[in-house]
């Protein structure tokens, strides 16, 4: 692999661009759907013939586009029955989306996926198993992880075994205490949320989470890094090390994988978390993003007024999609270069934590900070993942299951009220000196990232209010599997979802 002051060549993003074009080309000429919604547009496809053309279609969502359009219009030649298979992704409002896959799909999530698993957890040489903690059925990403590990697993080669348990936590630690003692590691895949307390529950249960060589395969929502090392506490892993604790960026539009951290986006992460002023200098923001690589001839990526757009051909082409995801590329090169400029010798530090820079794959670099929902508070937006990283801090992390109600009130005099509902962990009381602390905390988050809450709040001479109202467990409903809150029993060894409805906060971002 080319070392850490390469780049990919130029003439790789041109095919990109070409790539993005052509995507866009046949959508317009053999998908009903979009054909009528560049018509409605006032968009001539006869003008499409340069990538120029292409930066000038109007965008897609989810309301603008996938909402509008009935689901056979929308594959390519109108075929839907052409697609082997459906999965299924939550929706930020409303029902949730159905996404077909044509055969040729799998190829590149086959590609994604198992160099993800060798990369990181090197499964082609060790007996392997890979446990799916997650929500089993039609969700786009647990499907997607199944199907590969399945296929991967039948190579004469390969030496692994997959089960499924889905979000059943007893089941799930009966897995790990039967099988994993005869493999030389156990992969768990789960979500950030779920992890926790299933490691800590498999501990009550006298699971040896280090003997038995585990790691973990995070999905469907943004990993912190507080979260990244109480999962490895729990596996006896050192996060310095950039092991054991991996994250990928999963989209069913994708058909699984967009993007996934690589040694190198871990020891970014790492560095701005020792280095906080990294954070302004490579993303412009005090807040931690998420941070991934990806590859640009599989999915094209452009970034408009701070989201993530999306072009990819797939059964359900999609071009130029909002996947409201605020946040934004970087080159390979640009990253290298900045971290440069910032006294940072990324080979060097790779070096020191055991990794070879020369197998760095130069690929470009995506970062989202979370979705765009957000309330307006005197002009000035405040962000869901802004209070979830509040929720997120030590001083409150431990008290709350993560799960939140954002809202802003006004009143007749003008005065506004930033609400926070945010549901307590099993046995946590709200007494007042915790909802105090709750709302302090979260004010005192707020005016540390948001420069422009801080204005207003600074301004408005007492007329702005946070208020921070604590409901007991189980008082806040758990939406979609990426946020299915587990129920522990009373000895900690049963976990299993509250519910599984059929929506949830975001679309797909990996189940």
């Amino acid at each position: 692999m080319p070392d850490l002051g390469l780049d990919l060549t130029p003439g790789t993003f041109w095919r990109a661009e070409q790539r993005a074009l052509r995507v866009a080309q046949e959508a317009a000429a053999q998908v009903p759907a979009y054909a009528r919604f560049l018509r409605l547009a006032g968009y001539d496809p006869a003008r499409l013939r340069t990538f120029d053309d292409f930066r000038q279609l109007p965008l897609t969502d989810k309301a603008s586009y996938l909402a509008r359009f009935p689901l056979p219009q929308r594959c390519r030649r109108g075929d839907l029955t052409r697609a082997h298979i459906v999965t299924l992704s939550s929706g930020s409002a409303g029902p949730a989306t159905l996404w077909p896959r044509y055969p040729e799909q799998e190829g590149p999530l086959w590609a994604g996926v198992t160099s993800v698993l060798q990369e990181h957890f090197r499964v082609r040489d060790r007996w392997t198993l890979v446990v799916l903690a997650q929500a089993i059925g039609a969700w786009g990403f647990a499907t997607s992880m199944k199907l590969v590990c399945q296929r991967l697993f039948a190579q004469p080669d390969v030496r692994g075994t997959v089960v499924s348990p889905g979000l059943n936590g007893d089941d799930v630690l009966g897995f790990v205490e039967q099988l994993s003692p005869e493999y030389d590691q156990t992969l768990l895949v789960s979500y950030p949320a779920i992890l926790p307390p299933l490691l800590a529950a498999g501990a009550r249960r006298g699971i040896d989470w280090r003997r038995l060589n585990v790691s973990v395969l995070a999905s469907g929502q943004a990993l912190t890094e507080p979260q990244r090392e109480e999962i490895l506490s729990y596996l006896g892993k050192d996060p310095e090390r950039l092991e054991g604790c991996v994250a990928v960026f999963g989209a069913s539009e994708v058909a699984g994988m967009l993007g996934y951290e690589s040694h190198l986006c871990l020891l970014i992460r790492r560095l701005c978390v020792q280095r906080p002023e990294l954070c302004e200098v490579l993303f412009g923001s005090p807040l931690l993003p998420s941070l991934h690589q990806y590859n640009p001839l599989a999915s094209f990526l452009e970034v408009h007024d701070g989201e993530l757009l999306l072009t990819i051909r797939g059964a359900v082409p999609l071009v130029r999609y909002n996947t409201h995801d605020r946040g934004g590329l970087l080159s390979f090169e640009e990253l290298v270069a900045r971290c440069r400029a910032h006294g940072l010798d990324l080979a060097a530090e790779l070096r020191a934590r055991g990794h070879d820079p020369q197998r760095v794959r130069p690929l470009p670099f995506m970062y989202a900070f979370g979705r765009s929902d957000a309330v307006i508070v005197s002009g000035g937006n405040v962000y869901r993942d802004e209070v979830a990283g509040a929720l997120d801090q030590p001083a409150l992390r431990g008290t709350t299951t993560g799960l939140f109600e954002l809202a802003a009130l006004n009143d007749a005099t003008g005065r506004t009220t930033l609400r926070v509902i945010a549901e307590l962990r099993p046995g946590v009381v709200a007494t007042d000196d915790l909802r105090t602390q709750y709302t302090q905390g979260i004010l005192n988050w707020l005016l540390r990232v948001n420069s422009i809450f801080k204005t207003v709040y600074e301004a408005s001479a007492g007329r702005i209010q946070v208020d921070a109202v604590l409901v007991p467990y189980g008082g806040l409903e758990a939406r979609g599997p990426k946020r299915a809150r587990l129920e522990l029993s009373e000895n900690g060894a049963e976990l299993a979802p509250s519910r599984l409805p059929s929506d949830g906060p975001d679309p797909e971002r990996g189940d």
